[in-house]
């Protein structure tokens, strides 16, 4: 007899919390609230994830995971590295519409500086967007979209500084769509970079 499907899978359940916390804040979550948008019952969401902390250190996790997955795409292949690398970037801030869900990833990155689960997790974030970063540069330099002397380190450490900063600075002022903010900082940093085709 073969194990009887699950009605919600763990995906949608952590994309449904990961939603929750940008609308409701990491503080102000409940598991009630996540079950809520998925269907599920509370109890399954303890059953899974054992509580609202578990839930939070899954999400954690699946950040990493997604974020990796979103540097080697298969559906990129073909499109420059630069634009992939835009494109990645971009899309990372997609769920952030108003500076109070800003606001509320900020609360989360608070709770990730006392936590030591979380604080993994949110170091293994910033190192795989750093190596993302960092393999798409490599890879225009190789394509001849950059310089070929580069300072592949230092400019993907500055391609993350401008990301994270962009997004606390579009908080504090939130003119125009956070993702065309972020898009319009990256062509500034890269301009002096590019090669003169």
């Amino acid at each position: 007899m073969s194990p009887r499907p699950l009605a919600f899978t763990d995906d949608q359940i952590l994309a449904a919390a990961a939603s929750a916390i940008a609308d409701l804040g990491p503080g102000a979550l409940t598991l009630a609230d996540v079950a809520q948008r998925t269907g599920a019952s509370p109890a399954t969401l303890v059953k899974r994830f054992g509580s609202k902390h578990g839930l939070l250190v899954a999400v954690s996790r699946r950040g990493v995971h997604d974020v990796t997955q979103a540097f080697h795409h298969p559906c990129a292949s073909g499109v420059p590295a630069l634009r992939r690398l835009e494109d990645v970037l971009v899309g990372l801030t997609g769920g952030i519409h108003r500076h109070e869900q800003m606001a509320h990833h900020v609360a989360f990155l608070m709770m990730d500086l006392t936590d030591p689960e979380l604080y993994a997790q949110a170091g293994d974030f910033t190192a795989a967007l750093r190596a993302g970063i960092r393999d798409l540069l490599a890879e225009a330099v190789q394509a001849g979209e950059l310089a070929a002397d580069v300072d592949l380190d230092g400019l993907a450490e500055a391609l993350l500084v401008a990301y994270n900063g962009t997004m606390i600075t579009w908080a504090l002022e939130p003119r125009g769509a956070l993702g065309e903010r972020v898009s319009g900082q990256l062509r500034f940093l890269l301009a002096p970079y590019r090669r003169r085709l």
